[in-house]
């Protein structure tokens, strides 16, 4: 359906407006920056928790404060504070995604509201969207103590994943082969997983047995993984970008993660990419981003995993403008201010990718240079956020997976820019003196 003459006029009105900005945030404040830069006037909503170390880098920016982002009567009254004085809401956290959505139906502005933020955060009941649209998805049951993940697998049988209902990545999800496997797994059910002080109040961090809901899913057993990364402006597709994963995730965590930005042209792309849009879409997905992960298993079946209503993590956003010129920065910002997006993908030769090797849990005593690393073949770009005394850990340097940093790639093939990752990682020379006695045996 085309736009109303009223409401196409009304965006064009906005893309020369500068916008007032409340912005659910967590541990980096790239987006808040994109549209100070921009012109907008930004307030920042945090946790308690994350306020206070915010503090530390001075924002030029107004802050308020919510206990969690679950507190829901605090973000009621939040709406009550600010109605009139702003004008868009906004957030690239997925945990704060939900209370936006409430925020937005408060006060009556545009974007997502509650019952999609619902859909795209918590994975019962996205998985239940999408399967009721014929998108392939893994069979899956709500439990709500460790025994009924037994009674589950009657029903999905053996192994099992069981993760949080609300995750964040990977964190707190586990594959259970069987029974016997399960009864030694609940110590490990029933404690929270370390976490940095940026995230500690995360409740995918709480103990399973803690959470509202346990989500138990049948096992894929994944070949390969993709990931397709999309920006939305009206409900259409402004770009939509598929990659696939140096090792699936789940499998990967603890080790080097990455990922290849696929050839569109390529005989991976198409089927992922077409499949990504069909989930989107039926998730009610109009403006903004989505990072969809699909898995390919050994029978050559696509499965939808997740949609995350966020631009794809990791080293992805950058791999993105090595490859096509994207500033996703820019486009969040624009995006958030409810600006339409205008995206000029320029595609430059070759074939990107990305790596970020994982930093053991304890204390870093060596850690390579970004210069080292770039002298390593293929390698076009180095960062490195691990610091010499920083601790490492799924969570220690604030990086998807607990990376030390991301080497960018570029090769002539995907298996090429796979082939160059190792010589990279080798490169980060991280050295850690563990924190736990344990480790060291």
């Amino acid at each position: 359906m085309n736009p109303s003459p009223r409401r196409a006029l009304r965006r064009q009105w906005k893309e020369h407006l500068a916008m007032t900005v409340l912005v659910l945030s967590n541990q980096t404040d790239t987006l808040e920056r994109a549209l100070n830069h921009a012109g907008h006037d930004v307030l920042v909503c945090l946790t308690e928790a994350n306020a206070a170390l915010r503090a530390a880098i001075d924002p030029p920016y107004q802050v308020v404060t919510v206990d969690r982002w679950t507190a829901y009567d605090q973000i009621a009254d939040l709406a009550r504070t600010l109605r009139g004085h702003v004008d868009q809401v906004a957030t690239t956290w997925e945990g704060a995604i939900v209370a936006a959505g409430l925020l937005r139906d408060l006060l009556d502005l545009p974007g997502q509201r509650t019952g999609d933020a619902v859909a795209a955060t918590d994975k019962a009941v996205m998985k239940a969207r999408l399967a009721d649209a014929g998108v392939p998805v893994a069979r899956h049951r709500i439990v709500t103590t460790i025994d009924d993940i037994a009674v589950a697998a009657r029903d999905l049988g053996w192994p099992l994943v069981v993760k949080p209902l609300a995750g964040f990545g990977s964190t707190n999800t586990h594959v259970v082969y069987t029974l016997s496997d399960l009864d030694s797994m609940r110590p490990v059910l029933d404690k929270p997983v370390a976490a940095s002080a940026f995230f500690a109040t995360e409740p995918a961090f709480t103990p399973l047995t803690e959470q509202r809901g346990i989500l138990v899913e049948q096992y894929v057993d994944i070949h390969r993984e993709y990931h397709v990364d999309a920006c939305w402006t009206g409900g259409e597709p402004v770009y939509q970008i598929p990659g696939r994963y140096n090792v699936p995730p789940l499998a990967g965590m603890g080790g080097a993660l990455g990922s290849v930005l696929l050839p569109a042209d390529g005989p991976e792309a198409g089927p992922v990419v077409r499949l990504a849009e069909h989930a989107a879409r039926t998730l009610g997905i109009r403006d903004g981003f989505t990072h969809t992960e699909i898995y390919l298993d050994y029978a050559g079946r696509h499965i939808v995993g997740e949609v995350a209503a966020r631009p794809g993590g990791g080293g992805i956003q950058r791999s993105l403008h090595h490859a096509y010129g994207l500033d996703i920065a820019t486009l969040l910002a624009h995006s958030a201010a409810g600006q339409p997006i205008k995206a000029d993908l320029r595609p430059r030769p070759g074939v990107y990718g990305w790596v970020g090797p994982y930093v053991p849990d304890g204390t870093i005593t060596t850690i390579g240079a970004p210069e080292a690393i770039e002298r390593q073949p293929g390698v076009i770009e180095a960062t490195v956020k691990a610091k010499t005394g920083g601790v490492g850990g799924m969570t220690g340097t604030g990086l998807w997976a607990g990376a030390a940093g991301y080497a960018f790639l570029r090769g002539s093939t995907v298996e090429h820019v796979l082939q160059l990752m190792p010589r990279a990682v080798e490169a980060f020379a991280i050295r850690v003196t563990p924190t736990r006695p344990e480790l060291l045996r």
